[in-house]
């Protein structure tokens, strides 16, 4: 049913990216949890919320990790759900199955390598594709966009987690003090990579925000999309849904 053409796999290593994460998987979750104060359980819940109003309840998770998101999914959407994690780092995804194994709520899901470029999978096939923290790290945004947008079944949402910036001068300030270089500091002593976490704040910066971020989904096809500010405007909840 889920048809993968080996061709259309990134080969492991080849992006400086894609090494990046597959470098950090070991220390991976414990840094999110860490350098976000735990606020990021908070932001895959109310991502997974998104779905609430969507029917038949199938799921792709697209730079799914450690499968965190797809996980959430199977949590509040319980059979007859089906969940695919995709995800570029193998690393990634063999700390996923682990943590699929373990858990009662994780049979359903299915994790399988790729990119978001190239999405190895039919067209019109979910309900629902999310990405959480994962669009600033496609080699072309607007095309994994597309693609998400491909695999989507008419009146399919998407979902968009990102990290932004908060609006307020002083809160502004304060953040990005501690995001450009106290984070940066402590992800390079936690996760041991020289660079990992000095590129979280950089591709964060030169990430579109709000309205135009919603401009590019439109752009991928997408109708009816809209953004939402969560935990003071750290990050911004995205969604839109592909027309009938």
């Amino acid at each position: 049913m889920l048809a993968i053409e080996k061709s259309e796999l990134p080969v492991n290593g080849t992006n400086p990216i894609q090494a990046m994460f597959n470098a950090v998987a070991p220390r991976y979750d414990l840094l999110n949890r860490l350098l976000s104060i735990g606020y990021d359980r908070h932001w895959r819940k109310a991502a997974v919320r998104e779905f609430e109003s969507v029917e038949n309840k199938k799921y792709l998770d697209v730079a799914t990790g450690t499968a965190d998101i797809a996980l959430e999914i199977a949590k509040r959407h319980p059979k007859p759900s089906q969940i695919v994690g995709m995800d570029f780092s193998i690393s990634m995804l063999k700390l996923g199955h682990k943590k699929i194994s373990t858990n009662h709520f994780g049979k359903g899901i299915k994790l399988i390598p790729g990119a978001a470029e190239n999405i190895p999978l039919k067209d019109h096939t979910f309900d629902g594709a999310i990405t959480a923290f994962g669009v600033r790290n496609f080699l072309d945004a607007k095309q994994g966009l597309r693609e998400m947008y491909r695999i989507l079944k008419p009146n399919g949402k998407i979902v968009v987690l990102e990290f932004s910036f908060p609006k307020k001068g002083l809160l502004n300030r304060l953040y990005r003090l501690y995001f450009e270089k106290i984070l940066p500091l402590l992800g390079r002593i936690i996760s041991g990579h020289k660079s990992a976490y000095s590129y979280l704040p950089a591709s964060v910066a030169n990430f579109p925000q709000g309205e135009a971020f919603n401009e590019i989904l439109e752009c991928s096809g997408f109708k009816s999309v809209s953004f939402k500010p969560l935990t003071l405007g750290i990050v911004t909840l995205y969604t839109g849904i592909k027309n009938a």
